[in-house]
């Protein structure tokens, strides 16, 4: 990153050098710094351009949930309390259903901003988050159903979960009403102690870090493919945003378009890593027949789509086929 970082400030002309006075703008994390997102986030966007942008832009990263309460941190970013917010964006489904987007999505953040998504998702966060939208990061790793006992299959080669009681967060719920499970919300911070004392049989967990927290003492069994996606986002407050020079502004949204391309490389490696740890450790896993793993991620979009319907009807008809063609 550090490279094309410099060579884009040498191409654009805004090295060091600028006029401009620097701005300093604070960020929070929807995490707290010990996360694997909050971490990649501070020591892979962070610290590498405050590094090459010093005397333009600074980013004073403040913290996570210690600084400011998750739930309220949208709500501190719309107001003008934090300049920029980085997490995922189905926290903020409250005030803006459209973020079910970046779920559904079969595409990548490249492939988003050359087909005009993230231009139509931009005009959504400037009316209802007040905030300018600068990137899609963290891409790449799926969500999975892990599970202590093996699963059957339908006839139609679907697994059969309506048995399963599944940890979740409510971000999953509608993809796992649609298969038939018994959603259970549970904390990250109380899953290892709900797998050991039988609350749930299951958990819908992403393809990284599991293995660093131990649930796979317990589930035994990764249903293949992973289904919707990360929807790590970053914004700005637009009160902040006009604040900055033409040149800043470049700076900033160039580093996040950099990092959109560099963490999904270093997730997707992360993923594969953990393919590996787990199949060391006795997972198995369990894929499904190729109709049936379309049939499955079909069902996944479709469910977390009619989410959005239900708030936000013509955004799903302007937004799919950007998103989900």
């Amino acid at each position: 990153m550090r490279i094309i970082v410099c060579v884009l400030f040498i191409i654009l002309g805004y090295g060091s050098s600028s006029s401009s006075k620097e701005v300093e703008l604070t960020v929070i994390t929807a995490w707290n710094r010990s996360v694997e997102f909050a971490q990649d986030f501070q020591t892979e966007f962070v610290e590498p351009l405050n590094r090459e942008a010093s005397g333009q832009v600074k980013i004073n990263y403040l913290g996570g949930p210690e600084v400011i309460p998750q739930r309220q941190m949208v709500y501190a970013l719309r107001r003008g309390v934090v300049d920029m917010y980085f997490g995922a964006a189905t926290y903020m489904l409250g005030l803006a259903p459209e973020a079910d987007a970046f779920l559904a999505a079969s595409i990548t953040p490249q492939e988003a901003r050359l087909n005009g998504a993230i231009e139509a998702i931009s005009k959504i966060w400037i009316k209802k988050l007040n905030a300018k939208f600068l990137g899609w990061h963290q891409t790449g790793p799926k969500l999975h159903v892990f599970t202590k006992q093996k699963p059957q299959l339908t006839f139609d080669g679907l697994p059969d979960l309506k048995a399963f009681r599944v940890r979740t967060t409510p971000t999953y719920k509608a993809f796992l009403d649609a298969v038939g499970t018994t959603p259970v919300d549970i904390p990250s911070s109380e899953v290892y102690t709900a797998l050991e004392r039988g609350t749930v049989d299951a958990v819908a967990w992403t393809s990284t870090s599991m293995s660093q927290l131990g649930f796979q003492k317990f589930v035994r069994y990764r249903i293949d493919p992973g289904v919707l996606g990360l929807v790590m986002t970053l914004q700005i407050n637009v009160n902040a945003w006009a604040s900055m020079s033409p040149s800043q502004k470049n700076t900033l949204q160039m580093a996040s378009i950099q990092y959109e391309e560099s963490s999904r490389a270093r997730f997707l490696e992360i993923a594969a890593k953990e393919h590996s740890v787990l199949f060391n450790d006795g997972m198995k896993f369990l894929s499904l027949r190729e109709d049936a793993a379309i049939r499955y991620r079909e069902l996944a979009a479709n469910a977390v789509w009619k989410r959005m319907a239900r708030r936000s009807p013509k955004a799903v008809m302007e937004l799919r086929p950007l998103f989900n063609p």
